[in-house]
């Protein structure tokens, strides 16, 4: 089944399983700020057929907790994903019933059906399976219970897997780890990387362009992308570089930079 993704700046993507037309969304960022380079593309109200809201982390860049308020005032149906870190606290914070989350660690997935019209269970629908994989950012946390703060999904939708890596440093054991996976299609990585400036503003980190090539490189998935370099100035980096690397250390692998609003059907090879 042929699958898509649009970018909307910064680790925003919205995917698409083509053959229905469902839909979710991960990491979208549509409140305004004025510090935002890349403007909002869709609004709330463009978020009629989408199934799920995902969050990696309770980051505003990735879980943006007004717009996810009236979102669920606006879209019955519509659920939301995130760490089962904030399992006891997220819902009654955003006031929307504890019904309408999934609950996502390592180790601990989900699957669930979405819909090309979420408020008609009859329409058009797709299997998705959403496993989790610790993020470090910078580093590996958890709580009393072992649950992570920090995420990356590893999306199953339309035959295909996607690794959306939230926000994260590389660690021992990542690439074991995804490799359990098998052949990935596509990796959406973080590239902004990090330093002593940025963290002491409370700029958490990701890793560099290059871990990021090296991490896609070697683990060679259909494509990799590269995300979180556009949105905030202070906290940016040039995807080109990303490419560019690449192209001379692994010359047989795929890559896009995917602009902004622009849907990216992911290769079948």
């Amino acid at each position: 089944m042929a699958v898509q993704v649009m970018r909307l700046g910064q680790q925003a993507y919205v995917i698409k399983e083509s053959t229905t037309g469902a839909c979710i969304g991960v990491d979208l960022l549509l409140t305004e700020m004025d510090r935002r380079v890349i403007k909002n593309i869709i609004t709330v109200r463009d978020l009629g057929n989408v199934s799920i809201l995902m969050g990696t982390h309770d980051h505003v860049d990735h879980i943006d907790r007004e717009m996810w308020k009236e979102a669920a005032a606006l879209y019955p149906a519509l659920r939301f994903a995130v760490p089962a870190y904030f399992e006891d606290t997220m819902p009654e914070e955003l006031g929307i019933a504890k019904e309408r989350f999934l609950f996502v660690d390592e180790g601990r997935p989900v699957t669930t059906r979405i819909f090309a019209d979420p408020s008609d269970p009859e329409s058009p629908s797709c299997e998705l399976t959403v496993e989790a994989l610790a993020a470090a950012h910078e580093f590996i946390e958890t709580d009393d219970q072992g649950r992570h703060p920090c995420l990356m999904y590893l999306l199953k939708i339309g035959g295909r897997i996607l690794c959306h890596m939230g926000d994260t440093c590389v660690y021992e054991g990542l690439y074991a780890k995804l490799r359990t996976f098998g052949k990935l299609d596509a990796i959406m990585a973080p590239i902004n990387g990090r330093d002593a400036e940025r963290y002491a503003r409370n700029c958490i980190g990701n890793m560099t362009f290059q871990e990021a090539v090296d991490l896609i490189g070697t683990l060679s998935p259909k494509v990799g992308i590269p995300g979180h370099y556009d949105m905030f100035a202070n906290n940016s980096e040039d995807p080109e570089q990303f490419t560019r690397y690449m192209a001379l250390k692994y010359p047989a692998q795929k890559t896009k930079i995917c602009a902004p609003g622009e849907w990216y059907m992911l290769p079948e090879e």
